[in-house]
C-alpha cells in the first residue's frame, strides 16, 4: 500500500484538491450573487421583435438550465459504461473472490445501521426543534395531494435482476448494473486466465477510457456549478430565504450533524486517514450540492476515491450499492420532513408511533431507488398511513431545491466514506492472511 499512502501524503496533490475546492466554492458564491442580480433586474427586456420579448431572467435562466441539463445528460452517458467496466476489472481480477463476499456482507449490514441513525437523527431533531409547532404559513387544503409510491417487496426483488443488462445500461438502473457485473466478475475470476485474460484486458481498457472521459467531462464543473446556483437565485431570488429562513437554517443545521457523525464514524474507522480523505472528496461533495444531483457526482467520486488509494475493486463495488441503498442525506431528510409536517398541522404523534413509521421508511426506501424526487415520492407513499396529511408536501416543495442540494451532498459524503472504510477492512483482511 506504499503507492496509495503517496497519494494522500502528497503536498502538491493536497493543494490541487484544496485549489479546486476553492474554485467551486467561489463560483457558487458567484451564481448566487449573479443570480440575484439577475432577479432584481429580471424584467429588463434585452431583446424585442415581433414576435414577442426576451426578458434578462428568462434569457439567463434558459442559457443556466442549458447548462446544466447537457452536464447531467454527459455524467448519465458515462454511469453505465463506468460502472461495468470498473466494476467487472476490479472483481475480476480478484483471486480470493470470499474477500469481495466478506465485504459485500459487512457493507449490508453498514448500509442498515447507517439508515436506522440516519433515521433516528432526523426524528430526534425534529422532536427537539419543533420547526412545524410555530409554522405560520397558509397550510395547504388536506384534500390536495401528490402521486403515492406503493413498495411492493415481489416487485422490488424481481426488479433487482433486470430483463436485459442493454435495458439497465439504457436506464442507469444502478442496482441492475451492479448485480449484473457481480455476477459477470465473479465468472470471470472463476475462470482460467488463459480462457480470459482478453476479457480482462479489455473491461480494465474500458474503464480507464471512462476514467478519461470523465476527466474530459469534470472540465466544465465550476461552469456548471455557476450555472446551477444561478439558475436558483434567478428564479428565487431572497423570497424563499424569506420566507423559509429559520426552516432552512434548522435544516442545515441538522446535516452538519449528519457531517459530524459520519466524519466521526469514519474516525472511529480508520482513525486519521478520514481527514486525509476529505480532501479527495470534497470536489464531488461540492458539485453534488451544487447541482442536486447524486449521478453528477458520482463519476468523481469513483476518481477522486482511486486517488486516494481505494481500487476500483472496492469503490466501484460499494459506490454504486450505496446510490441504492445508503443515501443518509435522504434517510434523515424524510423523517424529520415527516414530523415538522406533522406538527404545522397540530399532529400529535406519540413516540411509539414515530418509531413504527421510522421502520417503514427504512423497509420502504430501499425500493425507491432510482425514482425521481424520490425522498417527496416516499413522504407521499407513508405519511398517510400515520394520519399524516400528503398535502403537507406542499410546505416544502418550493424550497425543496435547496432541501436537495444538502442531502445529496451528504449521501455523497456518506458514501464515499464508506468505501474508504470497506478498502480497510479489505487491508485488515490480507494483512491477517498473511500473518497466518
Amino acid at each position: 500500500m506504499a503507492e496509495t499512502q503517496l497519494q494522500y501524503n502528497n503536498p502538491s496533490t493536497s493543494r490541487t484538491l484544496v485549489k479546486h475546492a476553492v474554485t467551486i466554492g467561489s463560483t457558487m458564491i458567484l451564481g448566487l450573487v449573479f443570480g440575484l442580480i439577475c432577479h432584481a433586474f429580471g424584467d429588463v427586456i434585452i431583446y424585442k421583435s415581433a414576435n414577442g420579448s426576451i426578458t434578462l431572467s428568462n434569457f439567463i435562466l434558459t442559457l443556466s438550465e442549458l447548462i446544466v441539463n447537457l452536464f447531467l445528460r454527459l455524467i448519465k452517458m458515462i454511469v453505465a459504461p463506468l460502472v461495468l467496466a470498473t466494476l467487472i476489472a476490479g472483481i475480476g481480477n480478484v483471486q480470493d473472490t470470499k474477500t469481495i463476499k466478506t465485504i459485500g456482507i459487512k457493507v449490508i449490514f453498514w448500509f442498515i445501521g447507517a439508515s436506522i441513525v440516519s433515521l433516528g437523527v432526523g426524528m430526534l431533531a425534529a422532536n427537539i426543534i419543533q420547526p412545524g409547532k410555530n409554522f405560520t404559513h397558509n397550510l395547504p387544503p388536506v384534500s390536495e395531494s401528490h402521486a403515492i409510491y406503493h413498495f411492493d417487496l415481489i416487485k422490488f426483488t424481481l426488479h433487482i435482476v433486470p430483463d436485459s443488462v442493454i435495458d439497465a445500461m439504457a436506464h442507469n438502473d444502478m442496482l441492475q448494473l451492479v448485480v449484473f457485473a457481480v455476477f459477470f466478475g465473479l465468472s470471470l475470476a472463476a475462470l482460467p486466465d488463459k480462457q480470459c485474460q482478453l476479457v480482462r484486458d479489455v473491461t480494465d481498457g474500458v474503464g480507464k477510457v471512462m476514467l478519461k472521459v470523465t476527466d474530459m467531462v469534470m472540465i466544465i464543473v465550476p461552469l456548471v456549478v455557476f450555472a446551477s446556483l444561478l439558475s436558483i437565485a434567478t428564479r428565487n431570488g431572497l423570497h424563499v430565504i424569506e420566507s423559509y429562513g429559520l426552516f432552512l437554517i434548522e435544516f442545515y443545521a441538522v446535516i452538519l450533524v449528519m457531517f459530524i457523525i459520519l466524519i466521526g464514524t469514519g474516525y472511529f474507522m480508520m482513525g486519521k486517514k478520514v481527514f486525509k480523505l476529505l480532501p479527495f472528496i470534497a470536489e464531488p461533495v461540492m458539485v453534488g450540492f451544487a447541482t442536486a444531483s447524486s449521478e453528477s457526482a458520482f463519476p468523481r467520486l469513483l476518481e477522486q476515491l482511486e486517488k486516494f488509494g481505494v481500487p476500483p475493486k472496492i469503490s466501484s463495488f460499494v459506490v454504486p450499492l450505496g446510490y441504492s441503498f445508503n443515501l443518509c442525506g435522504t434517510m434523515m431528510f424524510i423523517s424529520f420532513a415527516a414530523i415538522f409536517i406533522a406538527q404545522a398541522y397540530g399532529i400529535h404523534m406519540p413516540i411509539e408511533k414515530q418509531i413504527m413509521m421510522l421502520l417503514v421508511m427504512m423497509i420502504s426506501s430501499k425500493g425507491i431507488a432510482g425514482v425521481p424526487r424520490a425522498s417527496m415520492v416516499m413522504l407521499a407513499a407513508v405519511m398517510p398511513g400515520f394520519g399524516i396529511p400528503e398535502a403537507g408536501l406542499l410546505l416544502i416543495v418550493g424550497i425543496d431545491q435547496f432541501l436537495d442540494m444538502a442531502r445529496t451532498a451528504t449521501s455523497v459524503l456518506g458514501n464515499g466514506i464508506i468505501a474508504a472504510i470497506a478498502n480497510e477492512w479489505d487491508i485488515r483482511a490480507n494483512n491477517t492472511k498473511e500473518t497466518i
